[in-house]
């Protein structure tokens, strides 16, 4: 089978490129399942109702958020009900799931996510140490982890950690695609980060003058997306081994228009 995650997909930029290249790129892969970051596709920040509801309708299976998930007020009109938007794991004590498990064509696959601890500000539990619980817990053929996290090093760490128990860690969050992916020693697919889907000129999809501003000037507006210029679009595809759910390639998607 063959999965598409799609990374953080951006505010307004981010949902046009998304529409454009989603539709091809299922029917030419032949894409069974679809994932998508959606933790800045509400103007940057969050996700809100509505734009749940389009995610839906662009066919995206499951959804993962991040370090924004809250910051839409709507999400609590909806994060508790669904099965199919998944928060970071390790947050203690909040709304929503940290893990969606769905059944295709007999084959359960569990998309969780785990939010990092260096750089990020966030006081949460260990990302290693809420794995290894899930793992005990959780009973699945597939298990894809969205890592959102700030450094290189915490993403890689923990790829290494769980190589050959996970079948695939993504990383999130940096915005920025690298050139890593491979398949670990042990058969888990690793990136440390997809990349992100929509402003190409921004400055990780905010208003370029608006960050120049505040390290120049040490400007104090507001982050603000950018609305106009070249988008990107960037994703991974897995393919996995139907008989041993095991991770064969990963491939990389960097599209800009």
């Amino acid at each position: 089978m063959k999965i598409l995650f799609v990374g953080d997909v951006f505010s307004k930029l981010g949902r046009e490129t998304f529409e454009r290249n989603l539709r091809r790129i299922k029917e030419n892969e032949k894409i069974n399942f679809v994932i998508a970051n959606g933790e800045n596709v509400s103007h940057g920040k969050g996700m809100n109702e509505g734009h749940y509801k389009w995610f839906l309708n662009q066919g995206v299976n499951v959804i993962t958020l991040g370090n924004h998930s809250f910051q839409q007020r709507s999400i609590y009109n909806f994060i508790d009900d669904v099965n199919n938007v998944v928060r970071p794991y390790n947050y203690n004590d909040v709304a929503g799931k940290g893990y969606a498990t769905i059944n295709y064509n007999g084959i359960k696959i569990t998309v969780f996510q785990m939010i990092g601890r260096v750089l990020m500000d966030e006081s949460v539990s260990s990302p290693f140490e809420k794995t290894k619980e899930l793992l005990e817990n959780v009973e699945s053929d597939i298990y894809i982890c969205d890592f959102h996290a700030e450094t290189t090093s915490e993403k890689i760490a923990y790829g290494y950690a769980f190589d050959g128990k996970l079948t695939a860690v993504l990383g999130t969050h940096t915005h920025v695609q690298t050139r890593d992916a491979r398949i670990l020693d042990n058969g888990t697919a690793f990136i440390t980060d997809v990349g992100m889907t929509g402003p190409l000129d921004g400055v990780i999809g905010v208003d370029k003058t608006i960050i120049v501003d505040r390290y120049v000037n040490n400007g104090k507006h507001r982050f603000e997306p950018q609305e106009a210029g070249k988008t990107q679009f960037c994703a991974v595809i897995l393919e996995i081994n139907d008989l041993t759910k095991k991770a064969t390639k990963i491939d990389t998607i960097y599209v800009i228009e």
